[in-house]
């Protein structure tokens, strides 16, 4: 019969409590522990039985729930209200209440002779296979004409609008983070960063490079359409449109000789 083990949360709203492994799951490359309340954590941030070195970790594993971690609390920078009577005899406050801040230190349990199995980890040989089929088809792109033309080509800063979608951890576990230990907050953003797949940020990369590469090139075909309509026009025959004068009035001579012209026309 396989021996129980159990863990014990050292940080966050769940600080002390002891659960019981359940099983091991795998999670977009990473480990994680599931226990038999349904919780889970990454075993990156699981201390191993034995070991008192904690730094960051969310969890340690323990022995067994009575030899487990206690918590040393001490307040750092905090004053007490202090009051005292002044001339008047009135009680006034001469020292100000300071809130400062709690430092709390785990303080690991005793150690065991028996040491459970390591956690399995042998998905870390499947992305060294991954590692080594990436270089050898970057050898091949090398060689590819296309890439050598990229190469040796003139390149421009360019914007490119992209959209990412990735797997968080949720909001009340990054307030845990940033609460319970020093520079939290930014430790979760980087452990984040450090596990986006490089897979999936290149492909979302390369759709928001097809799609600019292509409305560019919609773009150019509707300027070329217009500019092939201006020069239509150019083909056109012009015809200028007649003017038309105002009236003159004619003079008195000019009214004779077109009479004099009409009767010898019809005379002849």
């Amino acid at each position: 019969m396989e021996k129980r083990r159990f863990f014990q949360y050292l940080a966050g709203e769940r600080k002390g409590e002891v659960v019981e492994f359940d099983r091991i799951e795998e999670d977009d490359d990473m480990i994680f522990v599931k226990f038999k309340d349904g919780s889970r954590c990454n075993e990156e941030l699981i201390l191993p039985l034995n070991d008192k070195n904690w730094s960051n970790q969310l969890m340690a594993e323990i022995s067994d729930p009575k030899n487990k971690w206690r918590f040393e609390e001490k307040w750092i920078g905090r004053q007490e209200e202090k009051w005292a009577e002044n001339a008047d005899g009135e009680k006034v406050c001469v020292k100000p209440f300071i809130k400062g801040r709690k430092k709390i230190t785990p303080i690991p349990p005793k150690p065991v002779k028996a040491k459970f199995g390591k956690i399995d980890t042998s998905y870390t040989d499947k992305r060294e296979e991954k590692r080594e089929e990436k270089k050898e088809e970057k050898h091949q792109l090398h060689n590819d004409p296309v890439w050598v033309m990229m190469e040796k080509a003139k390149k421009f800063s360019t914007e490119v609008s992209m959209t990412l979608t990735i797997s968080l951890p949720s909001k009340s576990l990054y307030d845990v983070a940033k609460e319970s230990f020093d520079e939290g907050g930014t430790k979760v953003i980087e452990y984040i960063i450090n596990n986006i797949d490089d897979k999936l940020l290149k492909d979302s990369l390369r759709t928001a490079l097809t799609n600019a590469y292509e409305d560019e090139i919609d773009v150019k075909n509707k300027e070329d359409v217009q500019t092939n309509d201006d020069s239509k026009k150019d083909n056109y025959e012009v015809v200028e449109e007649p003017k038309i004068g105002d009236p003159q009035v004619a003079s008195e001579e000019e009214v004779q000789e077109y009479i004099n012209k009409n009767n010898n026309e019809s005379g002849g």
